[in-house]
């Protein structure tokens, strides 16, 4: 009787324990369903910007409180580590640029802001990086990436977004030594991800690349200026490249006709191809035209 009670015992603890992890496993079936949807990136064809910002802050929140909970999910940390750094840019930086003029203390707290988002974007991005590659932080801190562990091509979108967040928080930090002192580990990240997927994103990373080069000590302007041209190629109908090669190549060579040429340029195709995006850089290249005066 007593044997015949523990086989019970022991069969409906089994059952509890078998009914607790299939519960689990439905939880996280669950839940990297919902991180697969917040994940994908949409092309939203609404140019309400502050409609957009509330929009995207509310996305960010619930985005954000999923990924702790499975914090493996590669998809799930680049839309949010994209989604923050592209809020620091678009809404915090940009805006800082614009209202300077009226006011440098309301313009420095937004770039403070930024700056702090765009290092939690950057601390967001690492710690799912870094999971899947755990020498990763050791690498980056040699002087070269020769015999660094490659990147797979499913990881260069969190690569990109952890760069871009990371050297957007660089510069607006030129009073913190040690967070400066990262570049070089920035430029080696931008480098694996080159070897894998130089296409990124049609050519994104191409634009990121030459951006960094131009950040060197020992910048080679004309190698910057193949990167954002190879960018400008590949993303075609997409004016970012151009806004970016006039921002940043065209100011440092001091070339005021290729920069007037290339915002008016990246206008006109705008005006052809519409999206959210265009949109935000066509604001961003009037504005550098009205500021040409100040910028050379």
């Amino acid at each position: 009787m007593k044997r015949y009670l523990r086989l019970c015992l022991f069969l409906l603890a089994g059952t509890f324990f078998l009914l607790f992890l299939s519960a689990c496993s439905v939880q996280q079936h669950l839940l990297r369903n919902a991180g697969d949807v917040l994940s994908k990136e949409t092309s939203a064809a609404d140019d309400d910007l502050e409609l957009l910002m509330h929009a995207s802050a509310y996305h960010l929140k619930i985005s954000e409180s999923l990924l702790e909970e499975i914090p493996d999910h590669i998809k799930l940390a680049e839309s949010v580590t994209r989604g923050f750094t592209q809020y620091a840019f678009v809404f915090l930086m940009d805006e800082a640029d614009r209202i300077e003029s009226d006011s440098i203390q309301k313009a420095t707290q937004l770039r403070i802001r930024a700056a702090k988002m765009l290092m939690r974007a950057k601390n967001t991005g690492w710690r799912t990086l870094r999971s899947k590659y755990p020498s990763l932080e050791v690498q980056l801190q040699r002087e070269s990436t020769d015999k660094a562990q490659k990147l797979a091509s499913e990881h260069v979108g969190l690569a990109y977004w952890v760069m871009t967040s990371w050297a957007g928080a660089i510069s607006l930090s030129k009073d913190s030594p040690d967070l400066v002192a990262d570049l070089p580990q920035v430029i080696r990240l931008a480098e694996l991800a080159w070897q894998s997927e130089p296409q990124f994103d049609k050519g994104a990373l191409a634009s990121m690349m030459g951006t960094l080069e131009l950040a060197k000590p020992n910048a080679k302007p004309e190698v910057a200026e193949k990167y954002f041209d190879l960018s400008i190629q590949w993303r075609s109908d997409q004016i970012a490249p151009m806004v970016a090669k006039a921002e940043n190549w065209a100011i440092a060579t001091r070339n005021k006709e290729a920069f007037t040429l290339l915002l008016h340029q990246a206008i006109e195709v705008s005006a052809r191809q519409t999206d959210l995006t265009n949109t935000v850089m066509r604001r961003r290249a009037k504005w550098l035209l009205d500021n040409v005066d100040n910028l050379f």
